[in-house]
């Protein structure tokens, strides 16, 4: 009998994720634009874009992308269009004739796509020459022109990063020497690398826009923490722990504002360098490699954040050390000060003891003064049936009833004591 085995659940996804975003296979000859669009950061951004793609592909009769599908690529006018759906971006990619002049053309899908924000615009110019024709490079800026060799030499690629007047950066790409499998990949690569340069920088104006408030923040934080060592009274000390929550909630803020930003940076960054190095780039000596070139420009902006990072999690840990540090300090006065209220307690408690004492005494002899004027009374006629002397009779009964009273007292106080 043959044993039923049960898929996991995430099997599935994960078999698909291979396949997720395949390899367009790519003409010899043609220009290729890619469009990369960043989504609103709200809920459901990305959903409704999707659903305005759906009505589109139904509207110009095409075939609609799948509930689950991250790649979706149809033909029509003449071009073939991919959408890429991404976690917080959306890239709209065509290619067609090396002659086709429009580069905002209508049967896209663009409208689609009318809350999200421009980001990246590239277009690459597939020709089938082995190494780029030296006619085509002086239409590049020179101080920031890379002519490198790609797959080992069998390719080659020139760009200058420089956006043109439609927003689009160029490059021009030769890949006579390639296979038509190796030629999509390269391709694929060189539109990643452009899309996510600048994804990885979009943090950059994010963290310089930030900085003075974090500076600000810092030098106040350096200027209290000096001032602590002059918080002696309950009062400065709590004034200062204001302050320092005013400052732990500007941190916060800062911290929630830049948190996903800079994870992404990160992220981004190492999907470009991996791409980068998947293109085997050789120097030539027309200009600089693509590696090199964006490495000197877009590492220090990538070191930038991380650093702005840093002081972000530096500040925060200050803050909450001298958090702690003024919470013990405060712990120490209020453990002080319940010392001096319980000293003060039992010094009220002995004074009250003493008294009690005191008063046990006098109500000993009171009692016993009034005892022995009833006493008189009471035994006046009998002493005097008698012939008792009344006054010496008083007299030996005065010690008894003022030992009697004495132990009645104590008796009950020993009662009290007990209860």
């Amino acid at each position: 009998m043959q044993t039923q085995l049960t898929d996991h659940p995430y099997r599935t996804a994960i078999m698909d994720e291979v396949h997720a975003r395949p390899v367009e296979i790519i003409e010899a000859e043609c220009r290729i634009r890619r469009l990369v669009f960043v989504m609103p950061s709200e809920a459901g951004a990305m959903m409704r874009v999707f659903h305005r793609f759906e009505q589109f592909c139904r509207d110009a009769g095409v075939a609609v992308p799948g509930p689950s599908s991250r790649q979706h690529g149809f033909d029509r006018d003449n071009r073939h269009i991919t959408w890429e759906f991404h976690t917080e971006f959306v890239t709209i990619t065509w290619r067609s004739a090396l002659k086709d002049k429009q580069n905002y053309p209508d049967g896209i899908g663009l409208a689609a796509i009318e809350d999200g924000l421009l980001i990246g615009a590239t277009r690459i110019d597939v020709i089938a020459d082995k190494t780029v024709p030296e006619a085509l490079l002086p239409a590049f800026s020179l101080p920031s022109l890379c002519v490198a060799d790609v797959e080992s030499g069998k390719a080659q690629v020139a760009t200058d990063f420089v956006p043109d007047a439609d927003k689009f950066t160029r490059f021009e790409f030769a890949a006579g020497g390639l296979s038509v499998l190796r030629r999509s990949i390269i391709i694929r690569r060189l539109l990643e690398v452009e899309t996510y340069r600048t994804m990885a920088l979009l943090a950059l104006p994010l963290a310089r826009e930030v900085s003075p408030s974090l500076r600000a923040t810092e030098i106040e934080l350096t200027a209290l923490m000096e001032s602590l060592s002059e918080a002696t009274t309950s009062e400065t000390v709590q004034t200062a722990l204001t302050a320092l929550d005013a400052l732990s909630v500007r941190s916060g803020q800062l911290s929630e504002r830049l948190g996903y930003r800079f994870a992404a940076c990160h992220a981004y960054g190492d999907i470009l360098r991996t791409r980068l190095a998947g293109l085997r780039e050789s120097s030539t000596a027309f200009g600089s490699s693509l590696t090199h070139y964006i490495g000197n420009r877009v590492d220090p902006g990538l070191a930038t954040c991380a650093a702005m990072e840093k002081r972000l999690s530096v500040l925060s840990s200050k803050i909450e050390r001298a958090i702690s540090l003024l919470n013990v300090r405060i712990g120490v006065d209020m453990q002080q000060q319940n010392n001096a209220v319980l000293d003060n307690i039992a010094q009220t408690a002995r004074s009250q003891f003493y008294l009690q004492r005191t008063v046990e005494g006098l109500s000993t002899i009171a009692i016993s003064y009034y005892l022995l004027g009833i006493l008189s009374y009471m035994l006046a006629g009998p002493l005097e049936e008698f012939h008792f002397n009344k006054v010496m009779t008083l007299s030996i009964a005065a010690p008894f009833v003022v030992l009697a009273v004495w132990l009645m007292a104590r008796s009950v106080r020993k009662a009290h004591t007990v209860k």
